[in-house]
């Protein structure tokens, strides 16, 4: 990165490592690089800094552009933005992260209050969690 500029990741240095990348078939360390450059800084955005997992988030995000790196197409547009691309992956991969973390937290605040139902009533029956109403 020079010295004085703005952007941490350029798009015609991406598009470079995505065309190496399509050639090989191998990711390379500078576009791992550039992945975890986006998915790092676009975390410390308002909406998603605040976390206590958000390292989790990073990784889960990274995990997933690698997954999908290989649907992008430059040829397709006439003026190709792989940092876009890669961001919006990040994006929704920080938000179904989100989701699931939620759903978790609810199943375990059902089986904490169940628990302490059950010793108040000393009451040993447990009946299920029904997971298809958790959202």
């Amino acid at each position: 990165m020079k010295k004085g500029s703005n952007h941490y990741v350029k798009n015609k240095d991406l598009l470079v490592e995505i065309d190496k990348y399509k050639t090989t078939g191998k990711i390379s360390e500078e576009l791992g690089r550039m992945i975890t450059a986006i998915a790092s800084n676009y975390s410390d955005k308002g909406s998603f800094s605040g976390y206590s997992w958000k390292r989790d988030m990073i990784c889960d995000a990274v995990f997933t552009c690698v997954k999908y790196i290989h649907n992008f197409d430059p040829d397709k547009q006439k003026h190709p933005n792989p940092f876009a691309y890669i961001t919006t992956i990040c994006h929704n991969a920080f938000v179904n992260y989100i989701r699931k973390q939620n759903k978790h937290s609810k199943i375990k605040d059902i089986c904490y209050n169940r628990v302490s139902v059950l010793i108040e009533n000393d009451s040993y029956m447990e009946k299920g969690i029904n997971y298809e109403n958790l959202k």
